[in-house]
């Protein structure tokens, strides 16, 4: 009953500011549609009928095999559990938590197993963090291949560290591989595209969702009024402000922190906790997503937490180290130089990637 009064409030609440700002209010809900149509959805939408051919079609199982010995001793989990970590990796949000409930629900995985690899493989993509965080936001693509490290480094520290609260539950669980008979092009790519038609659709219902959510916040003051309740820590209003708004979509809140005038790598820092964490419209797009999936809601907000953490701390002990780096090696720190020859470079490696996949597959089935 409380969990439904609260909703009952933040709903009236919601209808109250699109009364009070109609204006500001439409405003923000075309911006987020412009958002979604024009980026989420081009990005995104691909990525998920590719991933999902290769689940149906087998690809998965055999990447699995190979990987093995990787995953298991790292993880505790088969070796399957790499296709949906690298996958969300190279993607982003929430790829990573779709390919888990899909193996799920294909009964390729336990739910404990699920569970663990959910602790680690739900992350933010390089096309965010590169393109929009760092060269956008803060006008320089190196920060954003920062951000990248980080947040891989503190996915690994996570899933390893959750290890202690799964392994000893489903270290004998493994689900053995099976070859299984895989379907035609022309039955896999209709459901592919359903399926990916209705996760893309419900990931743009959020985003606009939370986007009039977050302006509403801005008109109604409540974001000032935070400000002011935390008026006594040492730091700006507007770095509270973006750290406020990225708790409830972090797209908004890296902005934010962005133009703060507080110091460069604390605002960075912040930024890249609050990518790794997601905030409260990624953690409603993945629940969402993962409906099917009986896992603990509680466990996995834990693990975004510790990712949270821990991409932090790698950002702030890597930085200073990186910077003066890539400032002794290249004199000039172009912005289009940097994006023209690196920023290709993951998706070559990702591109790489699935011709193994595919080839594997090719000779698999050849035996």
């Amino acid at each position: 009953m409380k969990k439904n009064s609260f909703v009952i409030v933040c709903a009236c609440f919601l209808v109250f500011a699109l009364l009070r700002y109609p204006q500001a209010m439409l405003e923000a809900g075309a911006r987020s549609v412009t958002l979604w149509f024009n980026q989420v959805l081009p990005s995104l939408f691909p990525f998920m009928v590719a991933c999902g051919l290769l689940l149906r079609m087998g690809a998965a199982e055999i990447v699995g095999e190979w990987l093995r010995p990787l995953m298991k001793p790292l993880f505790g989990l088969p070796g399957i559990a790499a296709f949906p970590f690298f996958l969300g990796i190279f993607s982003g949000y929430p790829l990573g938590a779709k390919i888990t409930a899909s193996l799920y629900e294909e009964k390729k995985i336990t739910l404990l197993q699920a569970e663990h690899i959910l602790t680690f493989c739900n992350n933010p993509g390089p096309l965010f963090l590169v393109g929009t965080v760092g060269a956008a936001f803060f006008q320089l693509p190196f920060w954003g291949y920062i951000f990248l490290i980080s947040c891989f480094l503190g996915a690994l520290a996570s899933g390893i560290l959750f290890r202690l609260f799964y392994s000893a539950k489903h270290s004998y669980d493994f689900i053995p591989y099976q070859k299984s008979p895989t379907s035609s092009i022309t039955e896999c790519l209709p459901q592919t595209i359903a399926d990916s038609i209705d996760t893309i659709t419900q990931i743009g219902g959020y985003i606009i969702l939370f986007g009039v959510a977050v302006e509403a916040f801005h008109q109604t003051g409540i974001f000032h009024f935070l400000g002011h309740l935390f008026s006594f820590l040492p730091v700006s209003q507007e770095f509270l402000c973006g750290i406020w708004g990225g708790l409830l979509e972090m797209t908004n809140g890296t902005f934010l922190l962005s133009s703060a005038p507080d110091s460069l790598y604390l605002r960075l820092t912040a930024s890249c906790m609050l990518v790794a964490f997601g905030g409260l419209s990624i953690l409603c797009q993945t629940f969402g997503i993962l409906r099917n999936v009986p896992i603990k809601k509680s466990r996995y907000i834990a693990a975004k937490i510790c990712n949270c953490i821990f991409s932090g701390v790698f950002f702030f002990a890597m930085a200073p180290f990186l910077e003066k780096y890539v400032l002794k090696t290249v004199p000039t720190l172009n912005l289009l130089a940097e994006t023209a020859f690196s920023f290709p470079i993951v998706y070559i490696k990702f591109s790489i990637f699935l011709f193994a996949c595919a080839l594997l597959f090719t000779l698999y089935q050849k035996r």
